[in-house]
């Protein structure tokens, strides 16, 4: 192995700057794979884990340490690097030694009725790279089996990583609106999540993509790079009015914010029969009217990441040319803690990543 040690970026105290800790570095058994990380997303999603919690609203959280997540601990569930060892058992040879990879991070226990069917992200009992298991702000790690490694060659290194999350996460939201190819949809959210469903949208057949957002400058990268056959603004007093005439109502709506505001927004716009596909974790609560779903026969989903066999179709889409890439911005992992600022301000068109020496 080319080292002895693993550099990390950790989390030791909920809300606290990250700070640089080395440690030993195992040699992998059984059937576990050592990846050498080259880089990872920096995701919203990071930003919650960091303060060690998640907002549902009423003034309620979930704490992470109800997920088993304890500091100090590693970051990072959007890692790419090269296979560099494995265990007797992976079912390697020498010529998987620096095979580019993306590591699926969505992992399960293992053993339950959720894994078993290959729905780790299900799972009761997570492993997840980036919370109970070290995430890709180390520059090593080691991964359980060879089956979460996703085939990386032809990839570019910068959005590879991002394509087990954002990617992962946008895929598996269009999936549950199967059936309204031909329908007007809509994208709520133009950040680097909801501008990767976009992309994501029209490369895999999406034909009427409307998307909603409060800034103008995002709408129309969204408009003139994207190919989105609509935009909205929704803080303008007519918007809802506005899409409801360009639409006639939509067939399904994917909430990329999660807020109260988006979600009530999102439930006027659907038409009978529609569907609400919340994704988002801005946190709050949503006030629904019953019976007004029974009538309108409207239905509301939620989506979080998605499975290991989506992430393998969506990355054929990738390999395949069809999806857009979106901005990326590189920044060194020595500088983690202020990009977790700059993402928390606001302050990013596209997505953070971040690079190891």
């Amino acid at each position: 192995m080319e080292n002895q040690t693993v550099k990390a970026q950790t989390v030791v105290a909920f809300g606290e700057p990250l700070e640089e800790r080395i440690s030993e570095l195992h040699k992998p058994t059984g059937k576990q794979v050592l990846v050498r990380v080259h880089s990872c997303g920096l995701c919203h999603s990071d930003l919650h884990f960091h303060e060690g919690h998640l907002n549902l609203g009423g003034g309620n959280n979930l704490p992470l340490t109800a997920l088993g997540v304890n500091p100090p601990f590693v970051l990072g569930h959007e890692p790419f690097g090269t296979i560099v060892d494995f265990g007797p058992d992976a079912g390697m040879d020498e010529a998987d030694r620096g095979r580019p990879v993306i590591i699926y991070p969505w992992i399960g226990c293992g053993d339950c009725e959720y894994c078993n069917r290959g729905l780790d992200h299900q799972c009761a009992n997570p492993q997840v790279i980036g919370m109970q298991q070290p995430g890709g702000q180390a520059d090593h790690l080691l991964v359980r089996e060879p089956k979460f490694l996703i085939e990386a060659r032809g990839v570019d290194p910068l959005l590879a990583g991002p394509y087990a999350c954002s990617g992962l996460t946008s895929f598996s939201a269009l999936k549950k609106l199967d059936g309204r190819q031909d329908q007007w949809i809509a994208i709520i959210g133009a950040g680097g999540v909801g501008m990767m469903a976009l992309a994501i949208a029209k490369g895999s057949g999406f034909q009427k993509v409307a998307v909603v957002d409060v800034n103008d400058e995002r709408l129309k990268v969204a408009a003139d790079q994207y190919g989105a056959d609509l935009t909205i603004n929704s803080s303008t007093p007519d918007a809802a009015e506005r899409l409801r005439e360009a639409t006639g109502g939509l067939a399904g709506v994917v909430d990329f914010v999660g807020a109260p505001a988006t979600a009530e927004f999102a439930l006027d716009q659907l038409k009978t029969s529609g569907k609400l596909v919340i994704v988002g974790l801005f946190g709050g609560e949503a006030h629904v009217p019953l019976p007004l779903l029974a009538i309108r026969q409207v239905s509301i989903a939620g989506s979080f990441v998605g499975s290991l066999d989506e992430m393998v179709e969506l990355m054929t889409y990738v390999r395949a040319g069809a999806i857009k890439p979106i901005p990326v911005q590189e920044v060194p992992i020595a500088e983690v803690n202020e990009a977790i600022q700059l993402l928390r301000a606001g302050k990013v068109n596209g997505r953070l990543v971040l690079t190891h020496d």
